[in-house]
């Protein structure tokens, strides 16, 4: 696994491709900076008169909901129906949705564009149509009860279903994978499910395959966060050391990351 990360990494460096966010104001800085460190070439928009011009340039998509108003909603429709039309990756952040009317229904009419849908337990759960407890961006749900969710979803929409959390679900209605990797201090940074729906982006856009491109975007971001959290144990520091090991690759830091990850598949095997 750690290789064919590896082996991805490599391909977005060389390729460095246009990710295209149609993003909140809040995580703007955070998620282009992760792209960057990735290898890949962040472009933010909020305007719908580019959207022509810049989902043609783009090699992904990714649109994230968290700030939104009803014209930034139409923005982000009018660049889903062209990132299908044009066969460009679009990656769904649903954030927030179950908190507002606004925030649900926007989540819903995007839904059928997406190739990789990437949300909290909550957020997942509302696009089953069901009512949820929410507390904004915040999950009040735990991953494994949206797992079932889910992988319905998944089914309906012909998508990849990413449930973020302190463990993560990929699934795309056939098959899922658990990612156990990560550490508490990513639940205190703003903005980490933002850059791993752009960094899912990176990865689709030069692999073209949504399932094993959620799979290792999540893995990586995972092991990244659970190495970080060894240098720098607060929200402030950890943001600067998880951009750093994002940017130095598995190959820098070759032993200690596969020291994580085989202690964490030895105590999923147990």
């Amino acid at each position: 696994m750690l290789q064919r990360i590896n082996v991805e990494l490599e391909k977005i460096r060389v390729k460095k491709p246009l990710i295209l966010n149609f993003t909140n104001m809040v995580t703007m800085e955070f998620v282009a900076n992760t792209l960057l460190s990735l290898g890949a070439a962040p472009l933010m928009s909020v305007s719908e008169q580019e959207v022509e011009d810049l989902v043609s340039l783009a090699h992904g998509v990714c649109i994230n909901i968290g700030t939104l108003d009803e014209r930034f909603v139409q923005c982000c429709l009018a660049a889903a129906q062209m990132a299908q039309a044009l066969g460009k990756p679009l990656i769904l952040d649903p954030v927030g949705a179950g908190a507002s009317r606004l925030r649900t229904q926007a989540a819903l009419q995007l839904l059928p564009y997406a190739n990789v849908v990437r949300g909290n337990a909550t957020e997942i759960l509302a696009l089953s149509g069901i009512e949820v407890e929410s507390l904004g961006a915040e999950s009040m749900h735990r991953p494994q009860e949206a797992r079932e969710t889910a992988v319905q979803v998944a089914r309906k929409v012909g998508c990849v279903v990413v449930v973020s959390g302190s463990q993560d679900w990929v699934t795309d209605g056939s098959q899922e994978e658990s990612v156990e990797f990560g550490s508490p201090v990513m639940s205190l940074v703003t903005g980490m499910g933002c850059a791993l729906s752009a960094g899912i982006a990176a990865f689709m856009a030069v692999n073209g395959e949504a399932f094993p491109s959620a799979l290792w975007a999540t893995r990586y971001f995972g092991l990244c966060g659970q190495y970080a959290a060894r240098k720098a144990a607060h929200p402030g520091c950890f943001r600067a050391a998880f951009t750093d090991a994002l940017h130095q690759g598995l190959r820098a830091q070759g032993d200690e990351f596969s020291h994580i990850f085989y202690n964490c598949f030895d105590a999923r095997v147990k």
